[in-house]
């Protein structure tokens, strides 16, 4: 079964990507994108991919940003 994630992902103003977060639906993560975008040492955007089998918030540990 796959299903999509999304990923909140800072772009550093100092070289760099963050994983912030990663949420099951693109509300929660736009909600937590206007939390973030209060610090301004990054630009924060939402990104979706598809992930294979179920998922578990605690698995957003293991989720990287990668250029």
């Amino acid at each position: 079964m796959k299903s999509m994630l999304f990923i909140l992902v800072a772009q550093l103003h100092a070289g760099g990507i963050q994983t912030v977060g990663a949420y099951p639906s693109l509300e929660q993560c736009r909600d937590a994108l206007e939390v973030a975008a209060t610090n301004v040492a990054a630009h924060y955007t939402c990104e979706a991919t598809r992930v294979q089998g179920t998922w578990l918030r605690k698995d957003s540990r293991y989720v990287m940003a990668r250029d």
